[in-house]
């Protein structure tokens, strides 16, 4: 465990170190504050312009669901830029033949960093939602949004050789999140056509309040995993 919690030590001090990164994790707060206090003034100019009683208001769930994804996103996102500057220098080759070993070293890089995003996601909605967010469903879309930040962590650095290369991808991976805003504008058969992205799972659960959306959400979750760690974990051998 000591080798594991160094390991982890010195990943929070290289993004420390880092200013770019250090504003990446404080972004959220930033968008938080945008989306509880930006969209309502919004929401009051449009339905006054228009003579609408509500007009952004249904969507609330949708902004609210892109905040649960933004905070882990930008949590692995961070991470990722750290595993590719130690892929660049070699660190990541030798880390993971230390007692770190490779699966420490995925812990500290990869499970950990998506651990603290659902704790600061958590806090990020509770002060931030639009809607009313009780404890167990805070917890559930912080749990599934932490996990997807995990495949997009994997995409950027699978797919990526250095940290300039992973910036470029890291905006390739908002795709995942397309699957979000799918449930809340098309009703028919072909929003089926988005199944496999786990963000279309994670929408239908909370836009049909229905519960066993969740298993789908996590089966495309770990499906993706398991083609993405394979693919890292050739590059880091």
């Amino acid at each position: 465990m000591k080798p594991l919690l160094r390991s982890f030590g010195m990943f929070i001090r290289q993004i420390l170190n880092d200013s770019m990164l250090y504003a990446v994790l404080v972004a959220p707060l930033l968008a938080g504050g945008l989306f509880r206090f930006g969209i309502p003034k919004i929401e009051s100019a449009l339905c006054a312009y228009f003579g609408q009683a509500s007009i952004l208001g249904s969507y609330y769930l949708l902004f609210d669901l892109f905040l649960a994804v933004l905070t882990p996103y930008l949590f692995c996102f961070a991470s990722s830029m750290v595993m590719l500057a130690e892929y660049d220098e070699n660190m990541a080759t030798y880390l993971a033949v230390t007692p770190v070993g490779k699966r420490g070293y995925i812990l500290s890089r990869l499970v950990f960093p998506a651990a603290l995003s659902f704790f600061a996601s958590a806090a990020v909605l509770h002060f931030f939602s639009l809607t009313e967010w009780p404890v167990p469903r805070l917890l559930l879309v912080c749990a599934l949004t932490a996990l997807l930040s995990i495949t997009e962590a994997l995409m950027v650095v699978s797919f990526s050789r250095n940290r300039v290369e992973g910036m470029a991808v890291a905006k390739l991976t908002g795709i995942v999140m397309l699957g979000l805003p799918v449930p809340f504008f098309l009703f028919s058969g072909i929003q089926y056509l988005f199944s496999l992205l786990p963000s279309f799972w994670i929408a239908k659960v909370f836009v049909e309040d229905n519960y066993l959306m969740v298993f789908p959400a996590l089966l495309i979750s770990a499906g993706w995993l398991w083609v993405l760690y394979g693919k890292f974990e050739r590059k880091l051998s």
